[in-house]
């Protein structure tokens, strides 16, 4: 992703506004590209324990929370936001492994 101005650069709040919106716009993209893999994950699973997977969502929910502090950012928060992010998920891959189970 290329910025046309750095924080530091902005001489105004709309062009600090604008860079948040190509940052957002860029993540909301990439949320995107997770969840295709996301869907596709379903095709190795074939019941609910092996979706719900809880021993790897705490390891993926611990290890973003430790990802965001070594870039200065809240553990807790990340964490929270990831633990959304993957029970959201985890509510899709069930969707997905019903309508492929049934008749």
């Amino acid at each position: 992703m290329e910025l046309s101005k750095y924080p530091s650069e902005c001489t105004c709040k709309e062009e600090i506004r604008q860079q948040i919106d190509q940052i957002d716009k860029e993540i909301i993209s990439l949320f995107a590209l997770r969840f295709q893999y996301v869907s596709e994950i379903v095709k190795f699973k074939n019941d609910v324990e092996s979706i719900v997977a809880q021993d790897r969502k705490d390891h993926v929910i611990k290890q973003r929370g430790e990802w965001a502090e070594n870039h200065g950012l809240d553990k807790d928060t990340f964490e929270q936001i990831y633990r959304f992010l993957v029970d959201h998920n985890i509510g899709k891959e069930l969707e997905i492994l019903e309508k492929r189970n049934d008749p």
